[in-house]
């Protein structure tokens, strides 16, 4: 696990176990907000550890912006804690939770103790918390998922954007265009910084160029698979034929993950654009 601190006592934990996935906290003299989890027990511990030696008043609030597994399945160590999301981000949990668990339990032993902890504490659209001289404002940010919400530091003018923004847009389980719509009006927030649910910080000089650039790419997928199916071109070779690099975006990004995001974009927009034509 890394540590850094974006500001006087907001501070973000990057996973070196997987993909980069970031974590949260910001420390108030009344308590700690925990903004997502570890996908490992190991790093989430590691992770507590730290937080409990910065606050006496211990971690009040775990807040989950989207039910995926590598952001929630360290809910569980934080006994003390209330854990805070979307309505439908506990359905979601609730529904296939304990199911997807067990599977991945299978296939990765670091998970065998992960009991699945569903949030206590719901809301239907947006919320504000107030904790200690804190203000922050939690607001549906969809498209990567269905039940995604961010989490916006007043003052500090931080958005802690889970998966709506990551160094590659990803929508396999969400929408494209609802992803697009949410990505500008997150440009729109005029923020200093944004916490992507993967990978690195982005700071404010940046911002504007990274979201333009997530917009354009979700533009060029859909256009390059429309036009291949126009030439019938068979899913595998559509898949291979159109880079990563043809849309604007390097392959080395999240390790190289990005690569298998990518043929995961373009199979959902493979099925979108097939489904409308049956």
């Amino acid at each position: 696990m890394r540590k850094e601190r974006v500001t006087e006592n907001i501070y973000i934990f990057t996973s070196e176990l997987y993909a980069q996935v970031t974590a949260g906290a910001i420390v108030t003299n009344e308590g700690t907000v925990v903004i997502d989890t570890l996908p490992f027990p190991r790093e989430t511990r590691e992770m507590i550890d730290f937080l409990r030696g910065e606050s006496k008043r211990g971690i009040r609030y775990v807040i989950d912006t989207h039910h995926h597994a590598d952001h929630v399945y360290g809910n569980y160590l934080f006994e003390e804690a209330d854990i805070i999301s979307g309505e439908r981000c506990r359905e979601v949990m609730r529904k296939s939770g304990e199911k997807n668990l067990a599977e991945a339990k299978a296939q990765t032993p670091e998970l065998a103790e992960v009991v699945l902890r569903l949030p206590n504490l719901t809301f239907p659209d947006k919320m504000t918390l107030h904790l200690g001289d804190r203000v922050m404002r939690l607001m549906p940010l969809l498209g990567h998922s269905q039940d995604g919400i961010g989490v916006y530091v007043e003052g500090e003018k931080i958005l802690f954007a889970g998966d709506a923004v990551m160094p590659l847009p990803y929508i396999f389980w969400g929408d494209r265009v609802t992803l697009q719509d949410t990505l500008r009006t997150i440009k729109e927030m005029n923020l200093e910084n944004i916490v992507q649910g993967h990978g690195e910080v982005l700071l404010k000089g940046e911002i504007n160029e990274t979201l333009d650039a997530s917009i354009a790419y979700l533009d060029c997928i859909f256009e390059k698979v429309k036009a291949k199916l126009a030439t019938r071109t068979s899913k595998e070779r559509l898949i291979n034929e159109i880079t990563l690099e043809s849309c604007g975006f390097s392959p080395i990004a999240l390790d190289g993950l990005v690569k298998q995001l990518h043929r995961s974009n373009l199979l959902r927009v493979y099925q979108t654009l097939t489904a409308k034509n049956r």
